[in-house]
């Protein structure tokens, strides 16, 4: 299965601890996993937890514009993207989980 989820709200809800849990739960069940980060979301991209799974093979994306906004600047190893990149993910996805 192709899961992706979307996070938008800020780093310290329980939206983000859900979404950790959501995809090492995936990656374990060996899923092809990617989490897209944008608006208050992205400032989870900077948590080392993200890190982790993108150690353990979660695939990260996060939306340009809303890191620039905000100041935030991500690592190496999230891909930077946009909403015409979030919507071809979403069509590529099997399932998708907005957490807002």
């Amino acid at each position: 299965m192709n899961l992706l989820i979307v996070l938008a709200s800020n780093p310290y809800s329980h939206d983000f601890n859900t979404a950790v849990k959501m995809a090492r739960a995936s990656v374990k069940r060996n899923h092809k996993t990617k989490i897209f980060f944008m608006g208050n979301g992205i400032y989870s991209i900077l948590r080392p937890e993200v890190k982790e799974l993108v150690d353990n093979g979660v695939k990260v994306y996060y939306c340009a514009h809303n890191a620039e906004q905000r100041k935030v600047k991500p690592e190496g190893w999230a891909e930077s993207s946009s909403m015409y990149g979030l919507s071809k993910l979403i069509t590529e996805a099997d399932k998708v989980i907005m957490l807002d």
